[in-house]
């Protein structure tokens, strides 16, 4: 490929992940992962919901559906959290 093949390449890729990064825009719904890991489940649970509101937060919107997934392991528990943003 050619110097500007790669350039163009890149710069679609930046583009593209810059517009799923930005706020949710009006009449759109955005799935968002949230996760939290600590010792005691109801730690891990807070430090999830914690780093959801703060998603949702940043990108200008609020949570509408959630589902909560927490598993067990060596170093504690780890929770994840797949929800939809919305715009408010």
């Amino acid at each position: 490929m050619s110097h500007r093949t790669h350039l163009a390449a890149a710069t679609s890729g930046i583009i593209a992940a810059l517009s799923f990064a930005g706020a949710v825009e009006a009449g759109t719904c955005q799935s968002v992962k949230a996760k939290g890991q600590a010792a005691k489940l109801a730690t891990a649970q807070a430090y999830a919901q914690a780093d959801l509101k703060q998603t949702a937060k940043s990108m200008g919107g609020k949570v509408t559906q959630t589902s909560t997934n927490c598993v067990p392991g060596p170093s504690g528990y780890r929770c994840k959290i797949d929800a939809v943003v919305c715009p408010k």
